[in-house]
């Protein structure tokens, strides 16, 4: 395994989905890259309720924690769980779902920069192991070098089997990243690790009470430091798991990480409100929020604040410069002005702060829509989208349009 083996860029080019949740009807096939064949670092997911979008996210979740596995065989001895994160491949599909997530990779290995198309690849798929193939011509699209493929795949017999796993490059990799798994992550939101990581943060981010009955103390939040996923949903009940603990531990750091995290969420999320996260206390070691001079817990706090807490604790805390952060409904229980805020903020850290950071938020928001404005060139920012809907919709969508054509064509010979 090389020593020198570094990674520059790690960005999303595809998402192919095949009989997983709704998309039982045809192959789904996402496209992340702008009309330079760039990967877009701002993307938005859109549609009604129901037509997957959450699916989606999860999905890339699901095959972006395949990577950094000890070994293809300890994968297969589990039986592709692994109890330290939320995602395995049984939660791909129990039947015959597939899915493929194309990468690109910019490295440099032994002084030598180059530029690859990794596939992350699961569930039923047939002897060629791909959704989506990378020829010659698709490849120099997007200016890649070569292609590799990563993933384990369930033949008739419901084995499952590794793919890739043997390919130097891919074991390299892969080795890289097992070998990164626990290591420093640095300052907050000042990492030097260069490592790609994953946070994935669902539409359910509430902050619960942590239990009575748990014993408190000054102890390493789960999954600390580096992880190639990183995925929250509700936090709390569990101290080690909880928001509060995170505090505690960033302060008994001392490292100035907990002084960056107060001011960038007193700034980002109560500013002109009249609350603020002070410190945390001793006994019980738990965060101090102050509203009108009355102390209050983080899970006093309301619904919104509490998902905007939980978002920009949990970011600054685990990204690394090569970050992929995914958000399911950020627009929940927010009052439409945060949700103006939080998108703006947003946008800021990647065209302004953090150029290796890529953005891929789930929404049916038109506030949300309205501060993307994917139509609107701002400098450092890639700008996509992509809009669910199933076949028949489609089809009745192009319907709609041919006929307005026709009716439109008619008026213009009149004219």
């Amino acid at each position: 395994m090389s020593e020198r083996f570094l990674i520059h860029e790690f960005t999303p080019l595809w998402l192919s989905i095949d009989r997983i949740g709704p998309f039982q009807d045809r192959l789904e096939g996402i496209d992340f890259t702008d009309a330079q064949n760039e990967s877009c670092n701002l993307y938005l997911f859109l549609s009604r309720n129901g037509r997957g979008k959450t699916t989606a996210l999860e999905l890339m979740a699901a095959l972006m924690g395949m990577l950094g596995s000890d070994s293809a065989a300890q994968m297969a001895e589990k039986r592709h769980a692994d109890v330290q994160r939320p995602f395995n491949l049984e939660h791909l599909d129990r039947g015959q779902g597939r899915a493929q997530w194309d990468l690109r990779i910019r490295y440099s290995q032994d002084g030598i920069e180059r530029v690859a198309v990794l596939s992350l690849i699961a569930g039923t798929i047939g002897t060629d192991t791909s959704l989506k193939f990378w020829d010659e011509e698709a490849l120099k699209r997007v200016d890649a070098d070569e292609w590799h493929r990563f993933g384990f795949c369930r033949n008739a017999a419901g084995k499952w089997a590794a793919v890739g796993t043997r390919t130097p490059w891919v074991e390299n990799l892969n080795g890289h990243l097992a070998d990164a798994v626990g290591a420093k992550i640095g300052g907050f939101e000042d990492s030097e690790l260069i490592w790609p990581t994953l946070i994935y943060f669902s539409a359910y981010r509430n902050v619960t009470p942590v239990l009575a009955s748990e014993e408190r103390s000054i102890s390493a939040p789960r999954d600390w430091n580096y992880s190639p996923l990183h995925a929250f949903r509700t936090e709390g009940g569990m101290w080690r798991d909880s928001l509060d603990n995170l505090l505690v531990w960033l302060k008994w750091l001392d490292d100035g990480r907990f002084e960056n995290a107060l001011k960038l969420v007193n700034e980002r999320v109560f500013a002109e409100t009249g609350t603020f996260l002070k410190d945390v206390s001793r006994e019980p070691p738990e965060a101090i929020v102050m509203r009108e001079d009355r102390r209050h817990r983080l899970d006093a706090l309301s619904s919104g604040e509490k998902s905007l807490v939980q978002l920009f604790l949990r970011l600054g805390a685990h990204m690394t410069r090569n970050t992929i952060l995914l958000i399911d409904e950020p627009e929940a229980h927010l009052h439409d002005k945060w949700k103006y805020r939080l998108f703006y903020q947003l946008k800021a850290l990647i065209r302004d702060s953090y150029p290796g950071l890529t953005l891929i938020i789930a929404t049916h928001s038109p506030e949300i829509m309205q501060a993307l404005a994917i139509e609107i060139t701002e400098e450092n920012l890639r700008k996509g989208g992509y809009f669910f809907e199933t076949a028949k919709e489609e089809a009745q969508q192009q319907a709609i349009a041919d006929e307005a054509r026709v009716l439109y064509g008619d008026i213009q010979d009149k004219a």
